[in-house]
């Protein structure tokens, strides 16, 4: 069951890159993580980008939703909610601690 999951929630990710950029061909917008309830129903989504990216992609939900069912075949679609993936923000102030302490 766990690695049913798994797989689902890595072709969500896979998926979602693709609409992504069809539907934001400029956009500079990244998946980086997608995780799903075991019922299916519900979703969280990590992007790398912009909070303005995540603003788009927020009023966007719908035709999101429309193009993902052509990439995933499940009996559900699952309500999914975009963030901002911010952990690589924390990475860089690590960087510039060290680069601070250094010196």
């Amino acid at each position: 069951m766990k690695r049913d999951i798994e797989q689902k929630n890595q072709s969500y990710k896979k998926a979602l890159g693709k609409v992504l950029l069809k539907v934001f061909p400029g956009e500079s917008l990244i998946v980086t993580d997608v995780l799903l309830d075991p019922s299916m129903k519900h979703g969280k989504v990590w992007i790398k980008g912009s909070t303005e990216g995540i603003e788009q992609i927020n009023k966007k939900k719908g035709d999101i939703s429309q193009e993902l069912k052509r990439y995933v075949n499940t009996r559900y679609m699952p309500s999914l909610e975009f963030v901002l993936d911010d952990r690589y923000l924390d990475h860089i102030d690590e960087l510039f601690s060290e680069v601070i302490d250094e010196k």
